[in-house]
């Protein structure tokens, strides 16, 4: 997949720009691992349960497959260990627990343990956050909230991965399966790479 084609698709999908350290993950090509005996290696299996369902909540599965399908969870960790810093790996996490700490003052469980509807409650509550953090925003303080930063991974693992690209958007495998001896007849002349 031609990833400026992701970076394209996935600003118009969030309706902003990227941050750099979105936009240097799908660049770098990190994409969530997907064999049976997967270890987180920048989070706990605890955050990374989080994680699982914040994003099934922003991507649930419909008619097409949803962020769990993508395994985002996996793609975020990924990026946490290779892209970015420990010490702001340090402060994502902490932010994280922001989703947990709303989820009980409402409904005085956690996030994991909510239905659907409580869920999405509490990320509408985290996106007014975000919104109201944005307009009041300095120069000084240029990370996005958690929230716009858990979504904007979450998006893009699902984008670039094969799931989404198959579920969501137009899928062509570039180039091709490679046929290296085929009749100069069935594809009327030489193609340029």
């Amino acid at each position: 997949m031609d990833r400026r084609e992701v970076l394209k698709t996935t600003t118009l999908l969030l309706g902003y720009t990227l941050t750099a350290g979105t936009t240097a993950a799908i660049l770098n090509g990190c994409k969530a691992d997907r064999s049976t005996d997967w270890q987180p290696a920048a989070l706990s299996n605890d955050e990374i349960e989080l994680l699982s369902e914040i994003c099934e909540t922003i991507l649930p599965a419909t008619d097409t497959p949803g962020a769990k399908d993508a395994m985002c969870e996996r793609y975020i960790d990924n990026v946490m260990a290779v892209l970015v810093s420990e010490e702001d790996r340090k402060e994502f996490k902490e932010k994280l627990k922001s989703f947990n700490e709303v989820a009980k003052a409402k409904y005085t469980k956690s996030f994991v343990a909510l239905n659907n509807n409580e869920r999405e409650q509490v990320l509408e509550i985290m996106a007014k956050e975000a919104a109201d953090m944005d307009d009041t925003k300095t120069e000084g303080n240029k990370k996005p909230h958690i929230f716009r930063a858990v979504k904007e991974l979450t998006i893009a693992g699902y984008c670039t991965s094969e799931v989404g690209a198959k579920g969501l958007l137009k899928y062509d495998p570039i180039p091709g399966p490679y046929k290296g001896c085929i009749n100069y007849s069935e594809v009327g002349g030489v193609w340029a790479l």
